[in-house]
């Protein structure tokens, strides 16, 4: 019994001791299973794996070659300094690097620093000669392949595919020493890359987070002081019914949706093949690491609200809201209701709950209620408008017949000499 104690002790002790400690660096997540298996293929790289999570997949390592081929470009490019001294200065931060994934990495040191280094210098290629048109090269396997171009793109924004900003940032400076203002930084080729105007930014933490920020509006609102629980269950035909006006906001942040004198405004929101996986990716990294301080979620939230109906599309569809390139609006409605499941929401904390309470108000206001639940029941169909509309011109055609005859009669008793007799 006393060696059943003793060597549990010591395994128990020796996995204590290998234990690595806690670090507010972590911000790279593996997603979580109950999120994954709604829809996994969101989350799947689909041609080049950046970061170790992905590393070792077999699909992505046609891939390989081309990272050797842009880190033999990069260097080119950075005479200034050897091949060494990157790997060096990979190896000094590898401790802390590793701190940034919230996964223990069974990759050895040597595993890892090539990797990372591979890995920064085939993104900062890319985004180079996304920057430098002129830099392409004529047998170029990914820029004279537009269809890759968006590939990699979308593969960069995956929550499971990424670096640290910081030690991309360190190789960046080290190899271009900036000698002018002109003279771009990461972030300025970075915003380029992703189609976004150039902005001031610190503490990025890798491209996931640098893209939440891009949409969150500058200053952030404050977050409502109403701790009240979330309800709302309105969608858009019921607000449309209601006399809501729909109106496609000209404001450049995705998250300012206003609600004033009976018209809601809402920014333009494209959607496309590649739309989910982006939010999706986007949700998940608010829900390990900004649940409390979420705006993603609680914008699609939102939308998820107001779409229930291929209908409730439609609506918006028509006011120029959504831009619809998927099939149709069943799967927009299919791909708002999917996105919603399994996203614990802090509704405590919701961004929209004082517009979800403004328009609870506008929609509940008793003559309005009316109207919308008059409107649902009785105009819900064109031929049911067709049928009232007959019915009203037929009964005003009969009351005006019936007055006509009464006035007619009138006239002929009054015009008889025994008309006062005969009334």
């Amino acid at each position: 019994m006393g060696d059943l104690t003793n060597q549990l002790e010591a395994s128990l002790k020796s996995k204590l001791d290998e234990l690595p400690p806690l670090s507010s660096y972590c911000c790279i997540y593996k997603v979580p299973e109950n999120l994954r298996t709604i829809n996994e293929a969101a989350y799947r790289p689909w041609v080049v794996s950046i970061g170790p999570f992905h590393h070792k997949d077999e699909r992505l390592h046609h891939m390989e070659e081309q990272k050797l081929r842009y880190l033999q470009s990069f260097m080119n490019r950075c005479q200034n300094q050897n091949l060494g001294s990157y790997i060096e200065l990979i190896k000094e931060q590898e401790v802390v690097i590793r701190q940034f994934y919230a996964e223990k990495i069974e990759l050895s040191s040597y595993e890892f620093t090539e990797m990372v280094l591979l890995d920064s210098a085939f993104t900062i290629e890319v985004f180079l000669r996304n920057y430098f048109p002129q830099l392409v090269e004529e047998n170029d396997q990914i820029f004279h392949r537009p269809g890759m171009v968006v590939e990699v793109t979308r593969d960069m924004k995956l929550i499971e595919n990424q670096l640290p900003f910081f030690i991309l940032e360190l190789l960046y400076d080290s190899a271009f020493k900036r000698d002018s203002e002109s003279s771009p930084s990461l972030l300025d080729i970075t915003c380029k890359f992703f189609s976004l105007p150039p902005v001031t930014m610190s503490g990025i933490k890798h491209f996931v987070d640098f893209l939440r920020t891009s949409l969150i509006p500058l200053p952030p609102r404050p977050k409502p002081e109403n701790k009240q629980k979330l309800h709302f269950h309105i969608t858009a035909t019921d607000l449309h019914e209601a006399g809501v006006k729909f109106v496609a906001s000209k404001s450049r942040s995705l998250l300012d949706i206003e609600f004033t004198k009976g018209t809601l405004k809402i920014p333009p929101l494209n959607l496309e093949d590649i739309t989910e996986s982006f939010f999706r990716n986007l949700m998940v990294f608010e829900q390990c690491h900004y649940y409390f301080d979420s705006y993603i979620i609680d914008y699609i939230t939102l939308l998820h609200f107001l779409i229930n109906t291929p209908e409730d599309v439609e609506i918006l569809v028509q006011k120029g809201i959504i831009e619809n390139w998927l099939a149709n609006n069943v799967e927009v409605s299919n791909l708002f209701n999917s996105m919603f499941r399994q996203i614990k929401l802090a509704d405590s904390n919701f961004y929209y709950s004082t517009l979800c309470q403004k328009l609870n108000e506008y929609y509940y206001t008793p003559w309005r209620r009316q109207r919308a639940i008059l409107k649902q029941k009785y105009f819900n169909h064109p031929w049911a408008v067709i049928s009232f509309i007959y019915a009203t011109v037929l009964l005003l055609l009969t009351i005006i017949q019936v007055t006509c005859g009464v006035t007619s009669n009138i006239r002929t008793t009054s015009g008889s000499p025994y008309g006062e007799y005969l009334l």
